[in-house]
C-alpha cells in the first residue's frame, strides 16, 4: 500500500490502517478519530474505541443513562450533511444512531 504521508491529514492516513485491526482491539485516538462515521467503522469490526471527546460536541449531565459514579451512556445522532472523506453511499450506510459511553 502506498500512502502518500506528506500531502494527507492524520485521519485520512489512519483510515487506511483500520483495516489491519483485529476482532477486539482497542483503538486510543485524540479528538480527531472522534467522528460518528469513525466510530461505526471501527465498531463494525468489532472493536473498541477510546478518543477525547471533540471539542464540538456539547457534554450535559441531564442526557444519557448513568453507569458509574463518571460515566454514562449517550445518544449520538448521525450528522445531518455528509462529512468531508465520505461518499453519499457511505454516508447512506451509517445507522441513524449510535450509543457511546462518556466518562469524564
Amino acid at each position: 500500500m502506498c500512502i502518500d504521508v506528506l500531502n494527507t491529514h492524520d485521519i485520512k492516513l489512519a483510515r487506511k490502517l483500520y483495516s489491519f485491526l483485529k476482532l477486539n482491539d482497542v483503538l486510543l485516538g485524540d479528538r480527531a478519530f472522534c467522528a460518528y462515521a469513525d466510530i461505526v467503522s471501527i465498531t463494525k469490526l468489532g472493536c473498541d474505541v477510546i478518543f477525547r471527546k471533540h471539542q464540538s460536541r456539547a457534554t450535559t449531565m441531564r442526557k444519557g443513562k448513568i453507569v458509574g459514579a463518571s460515566d454514562k451512556l449517550v445518544t449520538w445522532y448521525k450528522p445531518q450533511r455528509c462529512p468531508k472523506g465520505l461518499s453519499k453511499d457511505e454516508f447512506d450506510a451509517l445507522p441513524s444512531t449510535i450509543t457511546v459511553r462518556e466518562i469524564y
